[in-house]
């Protein structure tokens, strides 16, 4: 549970008297919780916030899963190239060996990147181990949409919430670990030979039923099953269709953060490198109320 003396908080004190640009990125309604929680903590700590960067001390990237995402480090590689004085910081963060060339990047670019925190213990042991110059701060933090724990936006939903259904929210992307391919498929599909189209067609049938039947096992069966990635609804629509659900079953992070939030019991699934089991046992257990389930294929 983020408090006063978390890292990155104590981070953010030190410059408490500069002015921050909390840097926009493409991203999901996970992704603006994060923007939230971290527009909230600067609020908290006193620091001014401006929508434009030219008149920033601090460009901040608040966080997510820039790593995995080329589109999110061409994001930093841009700043850098505005505005090479300005001190960049990438907040609380997962941080993979692969998916993007982001260390390297780093340690060619000469920008004046002065602090990066990981938002879980693996993230931290990747981050300690890319070999970045010794000037960036480095550090383990909690994911910046926690710091709505104590709001009053948080609780005006608390209030609003009801338990109409069980909601299934699963993710399609290269994250999943049901995206995961064998060589023989991965072969096929990129070659795109005549098997490409059915391959992929029962991959996804695959994904879908097998996700759905762990849900089956698990679920209150006494209300309704709603299916539907919540992610990517808009924000409001995300934080409505979890707060009115009675228990969520997910793999993705925001979806079990918001819901721990909101007090909801939470079934967590696997995704393809175990980030939400990670972010769980750094920052939720003590609180909240999650469950992983078995992995099934």
């Amino acid at each position: 549970m983020p408090n006063g003396e978390d890292p990155y908080a104590g981070f953010l004190r030190t410059r408490r008297h500069r002015m921050f640009h909390v840097k926009p990125y493409p991203g999901n309604s996970g992704d603006a919780l994060i923007r939230m929680g971290t527009e909230s903590l600067l609020s908290r700590l006193g620091i001014r916030h401006t929508v434009d960067p030219r008149k920033a001390d601090v460009i901040l990237f608040p966080g997510g899963n820039p790593t995995m995402w080329g589109h999110n480090i061409e994001v930093w590689m841009d700043c850098w190239a505005r505005f090479p004085k300005t001190e960049f910081v990438v907040g609380p963060a997962t941080f993979q060996p692969f998916g993007t060339e982001w260390a390297s990047i780093v340690r060619r670019s000469g920008a004046p990147v002065v602090a990066m925190f990981a938002r879980d213990p693996a993230s931290y042991h990747h981050l300690k181990e890319a070999n970045l110059p010794a000037s960036i701060f480095t550090e383990l933090a909690h994911d910046p949409a926690l710091y709505l724990r104590d709001s009053e936006w948080l609780a005006e939903h608390r209030l609003a919430a009801t338990e109409e259904y069980v909601l299934a929210s699963f993710r399609n992307d290269h994250e999943s670990a049901l995206n995961h391919r064998s060589r023989f498929s991965a072969f096929i599909e990129s070659h795109d030979l005549p098997l490409s189209g059915r391959l992929r067609g029962w991959r996804e049938r695959r994904r879908v039923s097998g996700r759905l039947a762990q849900v089956e096992k698990l679920r209150d069966r006494t209300v309704p099953l709603k299916v539907s990635d919540a992610s990517l609804l808009g924000f409001e629509s995300f934080v409505e269709c979890v707060r009115r659900c009675r228990e969520i079953h997910t793999d993705r992070l925001h979806g079990m953060l918001l819901a721990a939030l909101l007090g909801k019991r939470i079934y967590g699934y696997p995704t393809s490198y175990g980030k939400l089991e990670s972010v769980y046992h750094h920052s939720l257990r003590p609180w909240a109320d999650v469950r992983f389930a078995e992995f099934e294929p």
